[in-house]
């Protein structure tokens, strides 16, 4: 009998050993270091982004002098997925799409660095909107107006097709992250449905044309740029009574134009936009472009070698 226990002792002792050595060679410090080792040996150590567009991606409005969204990108890219960014930022105040295109097509630079990116964002498209709303915007009939915003909606379609086309012909390969617009002025015409319509329309011409172009992204920031802090369907029905009584339901060129339709000059309505122009994202919308073109990125982009 005792040497019946003794041999079930020693069996249940060597069991455990077992159990114990397996455990430790699995969970051992260096069976970890190899494991992760390989799952990362594939991605880059620095990733060169280019950012093409418009005063957006130049980054005018950022009082805290960031660079926009570019520069917070590159920190933010930097910090969470550990690599090295190299940025690019060509943006240009006033520039349209066929604008943009062109500076691209003069600029042997700009050509080389988009063909080395490894991604590319982009702003497009708010001015070409503007040109049009600034010459039709007191055009009273919503049909012309239709019929004007139609035409120039497809014009954008072509010009913005083109753009796209050139940007590809660099670079086939890097996922190009495309912001949509938004309306600057909702939150002091939020009772006047023209301009919110005719951005939602061209965002989504937008988003139409961009469908053709492989491997792109849309960074939508419509609604949480134009509606700012004022988010809640309540908050937002109290704009429209309170813009119904400032500007009775009319949109003038002047109005239009000056953007700047707070009480005092140095205030904005809208938090998330610079108080300067009440046109451009200030430092915290900027901080909102950032996150949300992060998130499609991680979404799509893991900085893989190819």
């Amino acid at each position: 009998m005792k040497f019946k226990n003794i041999s079930k002792i020693i069996g249940v002792t060597l069991l455990l050993v077992a159990v114990v050595v397996a455990v430790l060679t699995y969970w051992h410090p260096g069976a970890r270091t190899t494991q992760d080792t390989s799952s990362t040996t594939n991605h880059r150590k620095t990733v060169r982004i280019v950012a093409l567009g418009d005063s957006l991606t130049q980054g005018v409005g950022d009082q805290q002098n960031d660079g926009g969204y570019t520069g917070r990108l590159k920190t933010m890219i930097h910090h969470k997925d550990h690599v090295k960014v190299v940025m690019h930022n060509y943006g240009k105040s006033g520039d349209r799409s066929d604008q943009i295109e062109k500076r691209l097509l003069d600029s042997k630079a700009m050509q080389d660095q988009v063909s080395k990116a490894q991604a590319i964002v982009m702003t497009v498209g708010g001015n070409d909107l503007l040109q049009t709303l600034e010459k039709n915007v007191t055009i009273n009939q919503q049909s012309r107006l239709d019929a004007q915003l139609d035409t120039a909606e497809a014009t954008y379609q072509t010009k913005l097709h083109r753009l796209l086309t050139t940007v590809r012909g660099y670079n086939d390969r890097a996922p190009i992250y495309l912001y949509s617009i938004y309306n600057p002025i909702y939150v002091y015409f939020a009772n006047i449905d023209q301009i919110t319509n005719a951005v939602d329309d061209w965002n989504a011409t937008t988003k139409t044309t961009a469908a053709k172009t492989d491997n792109l992204y849309m960074i939508d920031i419509n609604r949480a740029l134009s509606v700012g802090q004022f988010k809640s369907v309540t908050q937002q029905a109290r704009l429209k009574r309170q813009s119904q009584k400032s500007n009775n339901g009319k949109l003038s060129t002047q109005s239009f134009q000056e953007m700047a339709l707070a009480s005092d000059s140095d205030k904005e309505l809208n938090h998330y936009l610079s108080p300067v122009d009440h046109f451009h994202p200030n430092a915290r919308g900027y901080r909102l472009m950032t996150r949300y073109a992060f998130q499609q990125m991680q979404a799509h982009q893991q900085w893989l070698l190819k």
